[in-house]
Order: C-alpha cells, then sequence, then structure tokens
C-alpha cells in the first residue's frame, strides 16, 4: 500500500534527509575524534601484516650502512675517525663517502662490481656547524666524486635535503656546491611516503630547489637507469602506502609452518580481546642487507654488495644513523622501532619488487560523500512510501510463543515485541552485509588495483546510522 505523504510528513520527510546528509558530511570531512582514520590506519596494518606473514618476499638490491655508536668508537680508536661520538666531523663524512664509492681491491674490475649505482646519505646538514670543522672539505670530497676519477664515473650520491618546515640553510647549500638532494622530511601524510615532495615552503626565498624527488624514488631512476629499464610509468607525484614485508630466504623469517599459524592464532585472540598487541619481528628479517659503519674500514672493504646478488647486478646503498638517543625512530606494523633510513629503504624495496603496481595511496571522500547522499536519499523514500509491515513479518515466529510465556510477557505485549524482534535483526542483517560490503571493496582496491583507500571504513558506522534510524514519531512506528 503506497502513502501520499501529507504537508506535515513531507516537510519531516525532508528535515529528516537534510539531517542525516547534513551528519554525513560531517562526519566524512571533519573525521571526528580521528575515529576513520584510527580505523584504516589499524585495518591497514592489519593487512599489511597478514601479507607479510603469507607471502615473503626474496631480498632486495640494497645494502642499508647503519652509523652506530660501537662503529664510531671502534673506528676512532683505530684513529680512521676523528670523532669518538656523533655528531662526526665534515672529515669523518667525507671519509665514510669516499670509502662508500671507491671500494679497495687489487682486482680494480672486482672493485668496480662492488661500487653501488647511487647512495643516500641520511644526514641533514642543515646549516653550517663550526665544531664539525670546515664544511668545504666535505664539499671538495662531493666533487670529486661527481666529477669521477680516471674516466670512470663514481655513483650519484643524494644528501638529505630535509623538506617543509625543516630546508636546508643557504649557506649549508652554497658551501656544499649545490648537491643533489632528497626529500627526507615532510607533514601532513603520517605514516605514507611520497615520491617527490617541497623541500621547503613557498614563501621562502632561497637557492635550494623548490622541490625533490624522495630518496626511495632517486634510488629507484638510478636502479632503473643502471638496468637500461624505463621507469617512466611510476608518478613522480605519487605517495606510496609501504608495505612492510619479511624476507623469504631466512628460516627464522620465511617458515611458514612455524609462524603463520601462531600469527593467526593470536590475531583470532587479539580481535576476540584476549590478546596483547603483535608479536614484533627481529630487523634481521629486513628484505636488505646491512652493515655496520666500521665493516665499511675494514682491509678488504668490508661486504658491500649484498651477499645473495649476482654478480654484475647493480645495487644501491643508504647510510644512516641509527642511535636512539637521536629520536629518529619510527613504529612499525611488522618490526620494532626502526630508524628513519629503514624507512627509505622499504619505500624502496616496494618500488623495487612491485615497479608501478606498488600501493598507491587515494583519497576518496568525495565518492563517499556521493554515496551518502544517495544511499540516504533511497532508504528514507523507500521507507517513506512502502509500509514495514508485511504479512510475512507479522506472521513471523523469531520468538516462538513459549518463549515469551517462559519470559512472563503479557500477551497483548507479545504481538509488538515479535515484530521490533524482526525489525533489529532484519536490519542487523543488513549492516552485516553491508560492512561485508565495505571491507570486500577495501581489500580489492588494496590487492587488485593496488590502491589505498582513505576516508571510506567509515561508511559502516553512517550505514549503521541510517539503518538504525527511526524518525518515525511512535504512532507510526511498526
Amino acid at each position: 500500500m503506497i502513502r501520499r505523504p501529507t504537508s506535515l510528513r513531507k516537510t519531516r520527510f525532508f528535515a529528516q534527509l537534510l539531517l542525516l546528509w547534513a551528519l554525513g558530511a560531517w562526519v566524512i570531512w571533519a573525521d571526528p575524534f580521528g575515529l576513520s582514520s584510527a580505523g584504516e590506519r589499524a585495518l591497514a596494518e592489519d593487512v599489511s601484516r597478514s601479507r607479510a606473514y603469507f607471502q615473503p618476499v626474496a631480498p632486495a638490491p640494497i645494502t642499508v650502512v647503519n652509523i652506530d655508536y660501537e662503529s664510531i668508537r671502534a673506528l676512532h680508536e683505530a684513529h680512521r675517525l676523528d670523532a669518538n661520538d656523533w655528531p662526526l666531523t665534515y672529515d669523518d663524512h667525507a671519509r665514510i663517502l669516499s670509502r662508500l664509492v671507491s671500494r679497495p681491491g687489487a682486482d680494480r674490475r672486482q672493485g668496480r662490481e662492488d661500487v653501488p649505482a647511487a647512495v643516500f646519505y641520511d644526514v641533514f646538514f642543515e646549516r653550517p656547524r663550526t665544531a664539525s670543522g670546515d664544511m668545504r672539505r666535505l664539499a671538495r670530497a662531493l666533487g670529486r666524486i661527481e666529477q669521477g676519477r680516471g674516466g670512470q664515473s663514481y655513483p650519484s650520491v643524494y644528501l638529505a635535503g630535509g623538506g617543509g618546515r625543516v630546508p636546508m640553510s643557504d649557506e649549508s647549500y652554497a658551501l656544499l656546491n649545490r648537491p643533489r638532494l632528497a626529500v627526507s622530511a615532510w607533514d601532513g601524510l603520517g605514516d605514507d611516503y611520497p615520491l617527490s615532495h617541497d623541500l621547503h615552503g613557498a614563501d621562502l626565498e632561497t637557492a635550494v630547489p623548490s622541490s625533490a624527488p624522495s630518496a626511495a624514488w632517486a634510488l629507484y631512476q638510478a636502479l632503473c637507469r643502471a638496468r637500461q629499464e624505463d621507469c617512466s610509468g611510476i608518478q613522480a607525484h605519487d605517495v606510496l602506502s609501504p608495505q612492510w614485508v619479511l624476507r623469504g630466504d631466512k628460516a627464522s623469517c620465511g617458515d611458514w609452518a612455524a609462524r603463520v599459524p601462531g600469527y593467526v592464532l593470536r590475531t583470532i585472540f587479539r580481535y576476540l580481546g584476549f590478546g596483547g598487541a603483535p608479536v614484533m619481528a627481529s630487523a634481521d628479517c629486513l628484505p636488505v642487507h646491512q652493515v655496520n659503519l666500521s665493516e665499511l674500514f675494514l682491509p678488504d672493504g668490508g661486504r658491500l654488495r649484498p651477499p645473495y646478488l649476482d654478480p654484475g647486478k647493480p645495487f644501491v646503498v643508504l647510510v644512516g644513523v641509527v642511535m636512539p638517543s637521536l629520536n629518529d625512530y619510527h613504529a612499525t606494523p611488522l618490526y620494532e622501532r626502526l630508524a628513519g633510513v629503514y624507512l627509505h629503504a622499504l619505500a624502496l624495496e616496494n618500488l623495487d619488487r612491485l615497479g608501478s603496481d606498488y600501493l598507491r595511496v587515494r583519497e576518496i571522500r568525495h565518492v563517499s560523500l556521493l554515496v551518502w547522499l544517495a544511499l540516504t536519499a533511497l532508504v528514507c523514500c523507500w521507507r517513506e512510501c512502502v509500509q514495514e509491515k508485511t504479512t510475512r513479518w507479522r506472521r513471523s515466529s523469531i520468538l516462538s510463543e513459549r518463549v515469551l510465556r517462559f519470559l512472563a510477557v503479557p500477551v497483548s505485549m507479545r504481538p509488538g515485541i515479535r515484530r521490533g524482534t524482526v525489525r533489529i535483526v532484519r536490519r542487523a542483517v543488513w549492516l552485516l552485509i553491508w560492512t561485508l560490503m565495505v571491507l570486500l571493496i577495501y581489500a580489492l582496491c588494496y590487492s587488485v588495483l593496488d590502491i589505498a583507500l582513505q576516508g571510506w571504513l567509515f561508511m559502516i558506522g553512517l550505514v549503521s546510522l541510517l539503518l538504525f534510524w527511526d524518525g518515525a514519531p511512535p504512532g507510526r512506528r511498526s
């Protein structure tokens, strides 16, 4: 039976519709209390962690050189470095960079094979520091690397260029002879990783370039050039959602039978509220080759080339400070807190392994808003034009007469309780279907389309409000 709304009912109908539209728009755009962003981050972390355990990967052609306190102290005692603690002198930085690009060895050809295709030196020379010596000494070392020697070209060296509100000063940029810079800091992206970003604000007058590639993007381009591959399918303005992974060539990291069943059980108990925080993997399971700075100064030059990499295959090097006192550590969904250099290394591993299929971040709040507007109008019109009670629902016996009699419910109240129970169960079923649909769309975009959606999961909460919203006056409730 179709009900034609009166003027009062029309007014009430449009008032309810506008109220729901306004409420949904506020939740979508304002993200009150950070509930939506926190939920999306938690789901993304769980998905990334699960994929890491179920799909371990082969190690990447990446070497990370850790500048740690023990190495500095040992090299100082061996008269290889001037400083005995952090920060190092500019002469020390010059020695490290020279050691990276000119490998010792009797066989010059073998030595050249041990030279990386590019280097990212994750040390930010924001402004000259008198106690560290003369910055021009470091500039001369960078100039020799840039020019090459003996007809042989050295790898490109990128220095940490800061970014956003922490730019490199003009004085440092000039003293270092306009070095290659890679973005090492950014704001407003959370755990996501930009392939390029601003080095400073638009209102700052400086000789430093306005933008630069990130460390991962710059080193990946160097790998592409060394391999003579075409990497034009990757857009420099994209934002990557890093996927933390485990290396599969170590028995302690990629043993499926030993790790996955326990992980599944712990996750189930955690979702049920009986488990604690996820167990973090060891940093040894990162799919990169890791060496300490002291190994770089061994008589044979150490083993800079990843041992699992075939001879002649190009690789890249990232050098970073690994000291908890510097507070450059980041929480990850899979590992313990890691130094910032490993975030760059992990983003580079994603690019190297996935190519143009890396996981992109896409903001779709406008799509969510359109879905909410359409869905709200559809449900409100359906409720207004179609009776909620049907003969089938009135005959429903979800709560049997025996149960109601056992609960001592008066006979006059039993039909209403049955109808209310039917309504609640029916809406709960629709809510479950919609929740599964939202999660399925998220999983499809994540696994097939390589897109990490932002601004989508709160549709579960909004639709639950819509399904259980009963804006009719008491006399019309069924």
